[in-house]
């Protein structure tokens, strides 16, 4: 069964449709996702000013400013964002564009429940694995590192420092020290 994981996540709906809006919040809502509605991007942004969201469905032909104009009013902003763009007219072109111009996905209208749930959720997912990803990539790099070993110790760290020292030196070192803490 498709759906949020773990956490209540916050869906923005970008449409002029109303009655688009209307049906896709009440899908998602019923889904277990949090939802909020915009009738274009100008508003959208307007939203994203007062909160975070964890993706956001946005169609592509919209008056005012549509779906690829909001794409990059993101990237100039610098918002990150999960974004699927929709739309009832599928053009591949369409798509390929909306992706090279940020997009996680493009999803044709008329869509089948299941299948926006699915490419939501995995959205999402993708989404957290790579955030996931930068804070552990941030984490290892605050952390000393020597080849495979990381350490975070003041002493590993002048273990580390010592062996630089002396790893350019025909010489033997003895590492000494309680089992189990990493001597090898």
């Amino acid at each position: 069964n498709a759906g949020p994981t773990m956490t209540r996540d916050r869906i923005l709906v970008v449409d002029d449709e109303e009655n688009i809006r209307l049906s896709v919040s009440m899908q998602l809502k019923g889904a277990g996702y949090a939802v909020e509605s915009a009738e274009n991007g100008e508003v959208a942004l307007a939203l994203l000013e007062k909160r975070g969201f964890d993706a956001i469905l946005c169609d592509l032909r919209m008056p005012q400013m549509g779906g690829m104009e909001f794409l990059e009013a993101l990237r100039t902003r610098g918002v990150r964002a999960t974004v699927i763009i929709m739309s009832a007219y599928a053009d591949q072109a369409d798509a390929i564009a909306a992706i090279r111009a940020g997009a996680t996905d493009y999803i044709a209208k008329p869509f089948k429940k299941d299948d926006l749930l699915f490419r939501l959720q995995k959205a999402t997912e993708t989404q957290r694995l790579r955030a996931e990803n930068a804070r552990l990539r941030a984490e290892a790099r605050g952390a000393d590192s020597f080849h495979s070993v990381i350490a975070r110790s003041e002493a590993m760290k002048r273990v580390f420092d010592t062996v630089r020292k002396v790893a350019d030196y025909k010489t033997t070192v003895l590492l000494t020290g309680e089992s189990g803490t990493g001597k090898e």
